[in-house]
């Protein structure tokens, strides 16, 4: 049986999916800043086309999840998040079954 052999660009992928890891595990960098590194990257190694990196961006559910992220993240730093969690735990106390009722 032959073993198979890892070629660069098998090498270079593995290696980046590391850096990755790494960045997100140990909190460096925040994870757009990490999604943008990697879709830089990977044309910078050669290992993806420019148009096949930003070919994701198209998509119409990359777009909405983006633009879910960039909400959430808004109401968060303005303080609308934190207003309504204490909206929702003067009505429901801290019974989840209550809180879980409350959702809509």
């Amino acid at each position: 049986m032959d073993i198979p052999l890892l070629t660069p660009e098998m090498i270079t992928v593995f290696a980046v999916l590391v850096l990755v890891i790494v960045l997100l595990v140990f909190d460096l960098l925040r994870v757009d800043v990490v999604g943008l590194l990697v879709m830089t990257l990977l044309p910078l190694t050669g290992l993806l086309t420019a148009n096949e990196a930003i070919a994701g961006l198209g998509s119409n559910a990359v777009v909405v999840l983006i633009c879910v992220m960039v909400l959430g993240a808004s109401l968060d730093k303005t303080g609308i998040v934190d207003k309504i969690a204490q909206k929702v735990t003067q009505l429901a106390g801290s019974s989840e079954p209550k809180i879980v009722s409350l959702r809509g």
